[in-house]
């Protein structure tokens, strides 16, 4: 019996030390994070968004670095916010150049029948929302099959560059504007309530784009 609890004492000490030695590691993590986002500054926040646009999927990574370096820095809350705008423009454009390229061989692989060619229809006309949409909601809303679709589409390069600019500038300004503002407070908001407030956006503007896209069909079919 005796042994029975020793045993057990020894293996629940060795768990509570891999706890502390996780916790600790994931501290140092931390703070590595946060030295390397001081020294980087709104050039590592230009470099998260180019990765997270386009060959990784770093959510919120971009966000959480405008809203630390702004609690930083206050009064160069624009600079971070525009340059992870500028971020999601460099790493969206290879996307649109490949798929643009692809042109009616891309479309022709993944969208074929009349309801497919429909809502083609209908984004082609409402290719700067759908872009400029998904680029302010944070994820889980995709992006990066629109920037995909405005390449296939050949929609203007411009325009494209144009509708991220929008879209993610002003989702940045609005998270720069706040932890300017209220600093501590609007971090810990944010990591408590930003995916449900993404899940909230998501629905709606899906709930709006199927009603449009619906109305759009009975219109034309009548």
């Amino acid at each position: 019996m005796a042994a029975t609890v020793q045993h057990g004492k020894a293996t629940f000490g060795r768990r509570r030390r891999r706890t502390v030695q996780c916790r600790q590691m994931f501290a140092e993590i931390v703070q590595a994070v946060r030295v390397w986002a001081d020294s980087a500054g709104g050039l590592g926040v230009f470099v998260v968004a180019v990765l997270d646009s386009s060959v990784m999927a770093l959510p919120n990574a971009t966000d959480a670095l405008v809203m630390y370096l702004t609690i930083q820095h206050p009064a160069w809350w624009w600079y971070y916010a525009a340059m992870g705008a500028a971020g999601v423009v460099v790493g969206s454009w290879p996307l649109y150049l490949v798929a643009r390229r692809g042109g009616q061989a891309f479309l022709g692989r993944r969208l074929s029948g009349p309801r497919a060619s429909g809502a083609l229809a209908w984004y082609k006309r409402s290719a700067f929302a759908a872009i400029a949409g998904p680029a302010f909601v944070p994820p889980p809303m995709p992006l990066k099959i629109f920037v995909l679709l405005a390449g296939a589409t050949a929609y203007a390069p411009w325009r494209l560059v144009t509708a991220l600019v929008v879209g993610r500038g002003s989702r940045h300004a609005i998270e720069a504007g706040l932890a300017a503002a209220y600093r501590d407070e609007a971090v810990h908001a944010f990591e408590r309530y930003g995916p449900a407030l993404a899940l909230g956006v998501l629905g709606v503007v899906t709930a709006l784009a199927v009603g449009l896209y619906v109305w759009h069909v009975r219109r034309t079919t009548a």
